[in-house]
């Protein structure tokens, strides 16, 4: 999965939902707002590096495997 898209906040709306988080615990989790969680999910911002990392050490403790080169098309990884 990747969290890099502008136009495509599927990714971290996907991923969020995989953790089985409201946009406010998942902003909690990372240590943003939830303005910022929803901004991402509609495309209207990107994630920094930093909550990049952020989401990637969440669904690495959940056991769901991402890619945050964002070489492809921000897909998760149907084997999890």
């Amino acid at each position: 999965m990747s969290f890099e898209s502008k136009s495509n906040g599927a990714p971290v709306a996907l991923l969020r939902r995989r953790l089985n988080m409201t946009q406010e615990e998942f902003a909690h989790a990372i240590g943003v707002t939830v303005s910022t969680v929803n901004r991402w999910e509609n495309g209207h911002i990107e994630p920094s590096r930093l909550a990049r990392k952020a989401m990637q050490v969440l669904a690495a403790q959940a056991s769901i495997p991402v890619d945050l080169a964002g070489g492809g098309n921000g897909l998760l990884h149907k084997d999890s």
